[in-house]
């Protein structure tokens, strides 16, 4: 038990159940009572609403279910086991901040739902945006269109971003033909967007990095002194200059962009001539990044 009990998977659980919690937040007080369809579940949820009165959070938690059993038989036991915790925690909190909602004084509902529908779309999916990253980043879902989406790039090799647009794309037109709105479709587009921009973002964000080249006659000096000084690790790659035909020593260094400063000045002031260039890394894992230093 203590095996899988362990402080860091505490600490991503209590993390990625914020995660979902926001997730919930933004489509119960902002997307469901405006009618804003956006894909997935959710957006399923909103149409069977809109159309029947059927609470959306058990329909949430069927449809969940039901994916998720039929992830288990197509995608195999660790996915399953991946999807479950964030799959069936959505519909829950949805259904907790549904009840919240319903408490507020009316002024407070007719606030939100008077509120200018651009403003609305920007600030949900900003929050939602923030809830999904988290939870992605912690190796989660919230179910939904992820296990079809993974199912047919398995059995079908559709990639993720196809399928996505055929999948969110669905739900879009049903709501759009169901609605009878063509500025809530417009909409929906817009906050699977930015939605999307700032799930990116958090995911991404903290691997804010940089790797650096650097070709260098001097390519022991700079050595020397940027691992003394970044405590970062290099590698050296062999390559051959085409216009000189001579064997030169490639440097590679990855670093954050405060320490690509810092690099900067002391390639410079060794070897005013070096050549050198930096590519954003959208992903760094690994000593040093997401894991101490191990010491000999």
């Amino acid at each position: 038990m203590n095996k899988i009990l362990t402080r860091k998977r505490l600490f991503d659980l209590f993390i990625m159940t914020f995660g979902v919690m926001l997730v919930a937040l933004s489509y119960s007080f902002f997307l469901q009572p405006n009618n804003i369809v956006i894909g997935g579940v959710s957006g399923v949820g909103v149409i069977y609403q809109y159309l029947s009165g059927i609470d959306p959070a058990l329909l949430m938690l069927i449809t969940n279910l039901l994916l998720l059993i039929i992830g288990l038989i197509f995608l195999g036991r660790s996915f399953f086991l991946k999807s479950i915790y964030g799959s069936l925690m959505f519909p829950v909190f949805v259904k907790i901040f549904n009840i919240v909602f319903d408490y507020l004084p009316n002024s407070f509902q007719n606030q939100i739902t008077n509120i200018d529908l651009f403003l609305i779309v920007v600030f949900s999916s900003i929050i939602m945006g923030i809830g999904l990253g988290i939870v992605v980043k912690r190796g989660g879902t919230t179910g939904g269109t992820e296990i079809p989406q993974n199912i047919l790039f398995k059995y079908f090799h559709i990639s993720f971003s196809v399928s996505l647009l055929i999948l969110d794309g669905a739900v879009i037109l049903t709501g759009f033909l169901v609605l009878k709105s063509l500025s809530l479709a417009l909409y929906s587009i817009i906050f699977t967007f930015i939605c999307g921009k700032i799930m990116d973002a958090v995911i991404f964000g903290s691997f804010n990095k940089r790797a650096v080249y650097i070709i260098s006659e001097a390519a022991e000096e700079i050595t020397d002194k940027l691992v003394v000084a970044l405590d970062r690790g290099i590698t050296s790659i062999k390559v051959i200059g085409e216009y000189s035909q001579k064997e030169k020593k490639m440097l590679v260094c990855v670093l954050s962009n405060r320490e690509y400063y810092k690099l900067r000045t002391i390639v410079e002031k060794i070897d005013k001539t070096a050549f050198y260039f930096a590519v954003q890394a959208s992903e760094v894992r690994g000593e040093g990044f997401t894991y101490e230093p191990i010491d000999d």
